[in-house]
């Protein structure tokens, strides 16, 4: 008898809510109207432009993070690069996604709509690279012989919190340099040293790029609490790394969304991916972080057992973060690519190879909830449960009958309609994620 099948006599009953409340969370979100003009002004303003000349090349680097708006802003780019005279291309800035391979990395774009025909350019892709100098008394950097080859290369690099540690600069056009143009070897070589590499080298790797590579800046959009763009800056290859790049992450730390609850003992999550999170589930929502030498207070809720129920299609199987959760299905066991996700957690290092294990596996959703009831330590009818569709997704979610009360009393909440819990016979969770049309709430 195989895992899979063993996996299907597994059952401890424990009691479900017969309903949950869907709630709707409100923030204060600004948000760009028209972002190719945005990225225009960007371009100009900031002083990308100023080292280019008419006929130049120049490599745009795109990562593999769900970005909002990812594709609109490339093909912005090229459009006013194409507009100034040059010859625009992309590139994947994005370490060992995709498998480490470039097939794997143009594939991982496709899927989040930045495609030759929907940018209006090449898209030219190698995971050769070239050592461009070493940090002192630091590891030697590198860079794509793809983006080398054009005459100036800008990135398309979000600045937001990161999801493994905390310093002045954390996920923004520093650590892409290092990780997104250095490819999977000078990813495996920053990651080597876990947190701590990026807190102490991401400034001084920055002035490298600035003074021995063709980067000469980067679009960094900054997103709003519904993961939408709240704002474009341009920064030139001189001012990524420094107290502009910091300032842009501290406006962004601002914008963050979060589960706006002091304490959950059940989080349920839909679905993980890596186009959600670079560790499938932000860890700054879920609150857990599992890293060792880093402190593990790095979000705002007391976190009980988190289960995930499936995979997103955009993860290919790459299921780096599961172990972050308690509880998981077989559905989700037999759609991993283990090879993806290994690549992906030993390149990662000390970040990935901590959250790679296989959680609690149960045969089907109902069952799944069913062990998480059983292992939160509180009575079912008083568990506080929380349902989201991903981490990005926090605008709508649905939540126990219990926590009607904090939810009423929470000034950004408003409970607009309870819905059944509602399983199928094969104990797929089909209601609240598949209500009819009118009351759909994502």
């Amino acid at each position: 008898m195989d895992l899979l099948q063993q996996i299907e006599e597994l059952h401890f009953p424990a009691p479900l809510p017969q309903t949950l409340l869907a709630v709707e969370q409100t923030f204060d979100a600004p948000r760009v109207k028209d972002l190719h003009a945005e990225v225009g002004k960007a371009l100009h303003s900031s002083g990308i432009l100023a080292a280019m000349s008419p006929g130049d090349t120049v490599a745009i680097g795109a990562g593999s993070r769900g970005i909002a708006n990812l594709s609109k802003i490339v093909r912005a780019a090229v459009d006013h690069l194409r507009a100034a005279g040059m010859k625009p291309y992309v590139v994947p800035a994005m370490g060992s996604h995709g498998g480490a391979t470039a097939a794997g990395q143009i594939e991982i774009l496709a899927g989040m709509g930045v495609t030759e025909e929907a940018i209006g350019a090449e898209i030219r892709a190698t995971m050769e690279v070239a050592p461009i100098g070493q940090i002192e008394n630091g590891p030697i950097l590198y860079q794509g012989k793809d983006s080398m080859a054009a005459d100036h290369t800008i990135l398309v690099s979000r600045i937001k919190p990161h999801t493994d540690f905390r310093s002045h600069l954390e996920s923004g056009p520093s650590k892409m340099a290092v990780i997104g143009l250095g490819k999977q070897h000078g990813a495996s070589i920053m990651h080597a040293g876990g947190g701590r590499n990026f807190q102490r080298y991401l400034e001084p790797a920055a002035r490298i790029y600035e003074t021995n590579t063709n980067l000469r800046g980067a679009l960094c959009p900054v997103e709003n609490a519904f993961e939408d763009t709240a704002l474009i800056a341009g920064l030139t290859s001189a001012e990524i790394g420094t107290d502009k790049e910091a300032m842009l992450l501290k406006r962004a730390k601002e914008y963050l969304a979060q589960i706006p609850f002091d304490a959950v003992d059940i989080l349920v999550v839909q679905e993980l991916g890596k186009n959600i999170s670079g560790t499938g589930m932000d860890t700054n929502v879920i609150s857990r972080l599992m890293i060792p030498r880093q402190p593990e207070s790095f979000g705002k809720v007391d976190m009980g057992i988190i289960v995930v129920l499936d995979l997103t299609e955009e993860t290919h199987g790459n299921v780096s973060g599961l172990g972050l959760a308690n509880v998981t299905t077989a559905r989700v066991f037999s759609k991993i690519d283990w090879v993806a996700t290994y690549t992906n957690a030993i390149t990662s290092g000390i970040f990935g190879m901590f959250r790679t294990h296989l959680p609690i596996t149960m045969p089907d959703d109902e069952r799944t909830l069913h062990a998480a009831v059983r292992g939160c330590a509180e009575p079912p009818d008083q568990a506080k449960m929380v349902f989201i569709r991903d981490t990005l997704s926090l605008e709508h979610f649905f939540v126990s009958p219990s926590m009607r009360e904090i939810v009423k009393a929470h000034p950004r909440l408003r409970i607009v309609d309870e819905v059944p819990l509602r399983f199928d016979k094969e104990g797929t969770m089909m209601s609240p994620w598949q209500m009819e049309p009118a009351k759909q709430l994502a």
